[in-house]
């Protein structure tokens, strides 16, 4: 199936359906155990029957337009889940997998999530739904393996009428308690051919393209779209690995792209950088990434440094920096708004630093006084984006900083049973025409998207406005034994939350605490009100390795 051929289906669930009438034989998916060794893989083919039989016991359990949340552990159960969910008319809600561990975050999640959505259903595998049910508490949600379920596809036949409904993609909760985005079909296939469009070459030949390869979660926008449903749209093999995986020894995931001699492979900037610490010389020398044509980075912010030191690491390895890819998207826009350019040099340009602090765009030599940006890419002609002030949503000049604002078929419909919500933030109206909301600052500037800052996040000093990103560099960059940083404001002054590393515990705090400030004062011009040093771990993370600012605002109450 060609990338046209799949923009013209219907609906997901057609999509599968097609590709598996193409490609039956076809390996479409592999997962790696511990990262390294293939312990399942499913043919277009299986995955098709496989779906099938989960829709058939789906629909005997619930209503179509019913809520089923998928709790799998890192595996391809999930895959087959959330095709079954989309063959039967069953909204999926991908959902963290729990530990049995008190207090961890997915727990946290978890809940917030089910709370959200009232779920019909819980879907898990036969040797984890039990744990689940017990963090779900006495919530009336009826459970189903679905790695038990082995036939009945037979039985399946296509709803009466498909639900536009495809999916709900909950937020990180970066800025506050996930919230359900409500996705659609539509939408969703959009945002796959979007993306194609911003990844192919023009005598690109879809008969069969190389695989891609991902850690990420499938329970996140990024891993869901990169790892599943983008293979899936354009019948490539995707070879998954668990985050935990990659998180223990990372040169499984680069050495996952040498082994499958993938071209396409992304990841948000904390991946590149934990390759770049925790891969040796001698990892590095056994890897081919030669043919690594597309890699995808995102982050708030991105860093020309994590572009240029990746790139110069693993450059021996066959490497080339034109494969990155910046991009810009979020849950709320399916996954992608921007992005490239496309086999050229990432676009980095230097701005004047004390422009910035006011709102203006200023282009300035390198050196003192500038600020060096990472372009995002060219948002899709399909999308219409407008920089707008954050108060009034008027149109701001080519020369300002204001806030992205989104229009176009990719966007989501709403937030899940949150009209408050959805009118405050996919309906902002500019002209005849809604937008949506992205909270993020940022300007246009030689077709270029650049983000710099959510607007939650800006410091607001002295008329200045500064990104807490800047100060945190310099925070740990500051002393050896500061190993992260989070800083926000308390009421007019700045706040700085720092972890510091184990092995300096014999450290003086006041030494530590003197470093910051000075660092801080010299670098940001800033004079931080208080510096609190924290445990290694103590920093309040999203499940995809964010600060959860909201949170990290709130450490201040326990520390005064």
């Amino acid at each position: 199936m060609s990338a046209e051929t799949a923009a013209d289906v219907a609906n997901l669930a057609e999509l599968c359906r097609r590709q598996a009438e193409r490609r039956g034989e076809e390996r479409a998916f592999v997962f790696l155990e511990s990262g390294v060794v293939e312990s399942a893989s499913l043919t277009y083919g299986e995955l098709d029957r496989r779906a099938r039989a989960i829709a058939v016991r789906l629909r005997s359990l619930a209503l179509p337009g019913s809520r089923a949340l998928l709790c799998h552990p890192p595996g391809l159960d999930f895959v087959a889940a959330f095709l079954g969910c989309l063959y039967s008319g069953i909204i999926a809600v991908p959902a963290p997998p729990v530990r049995r561990a008190a207090g961890d975050a997915r727990h946290t999640r978890l809940l917030a999530i089910a709370d959200d959505c009232d779920p019909a259903l819980l879907l898990s595998t036969s040797d984890t739904i039990a744990g689940v049910r017990a963090v779900l508490g006495d919530r009336l949600i009826v459970p189903l393996a679905t790695d038990t379920v082995t036939d009945g596809e037979s039985e399946w036949c296509e709803p009466d009428q498909q639900s536009e409904i495809a999916y709900l993609q909950y937020t990180s909760g970066t800025t506050g308690r996930p919230k359900g985005v409500v996705l659609t079909h539509a939408g969703v296939l959009h945002n796959l051919d979007l993306i194609v469009r911003g990844g192919s070459r023009p005598d690109e030949d879809y008969g069969r393209l190389a695989p891609t390869v991902s850690w990420l979660p499938v329970f996140h926008d990024m891993g869901l779209v990169g790892g599943v449903l983008q293979p899936l749209f354009l019948g490539q093999l995707s070879v998954l690995m668990s985050a935990q995986s990659f998180a223990r020894v990372p040169a499984n995931w680069l050495r996952a792209i040498s082994r499958y001699g993938a071209e396409i492979a992304a990841s948000p900037s904390l991946g590149y950088e934990l390759c770049l610490r925790r891969v040796t010389d001698d990892q590095r020398d056994g890897l081919d990434l030669s043919r690594w044509r597309i890699a995808a980075i995102s982050d708030e912010p991105l860093r020309a440094s994590t572009i240029d030191r990746f790139a110069a690491r693993f450059a021996p390895s066959g490497f080339r920096r034109t494969a990155f890819f910046p991009s810009y998207g979020m849950a709320e826009s399916t996954v992608l708004i921007s992005g490239g350019p496309l086999e050229g040099q990432p676009v980095v340009r230097p701005f004047d630093s004390a422009a910035l602090e006011h709102g203006h765009v200023e282009r300035a030599s390198s050196g003192a006084g500038a600020r060096s940006l990472v372009g995002c890419g060219e948002p899709d002609p399909s999308l219409d984006v407008v920089i707008a002030d954050p108060e009034t949503r008027v149109p701001l000049g080519p020369g300002e900083v204001g806030e992205i604002l989104v229009s176009g078929p990719s966007i989501g419909a709403g937030y899940w049973k949150d009209p408050v919500g959805t009118e405050r933030t996919f309906r902002a109206e500019v002209g005849d025409r809604r937008f949506l909301r992205t909270g993020n600052l940022g300007f246009l500037f030689e077709g270029q998207l650049f983000v710099t800052c959510r607007i939650p996040d800006l410091l607001e000093v002295d008329g200045r406005q500064l990104y807490p990103y800047d100060i945190e560099a310099t925070v740990v960059a500051s002393h050896a034994g500061v190993r992260t940083a989070c800083a926000v404001m308390d009421g007019t002054h700045v706040v700085v939350f720092a972890e510091v590393d184990h092995r300096y515990r014999g450290t003086s705090q006041d030494e530590i605490r003197h470093a910051v400030s000075v660092a801080v004062h010299a670098e940001n011009g800033v004079v931080l009100n208080r510096v609190a040093l924290l445990s290694p771990g103590a920093l309040p993370l999203t499940t995809s390795g964010k600060l959860r600012r909201a949170a990290c605002r709130s450490l201040m109450l326990g520390d005064k």
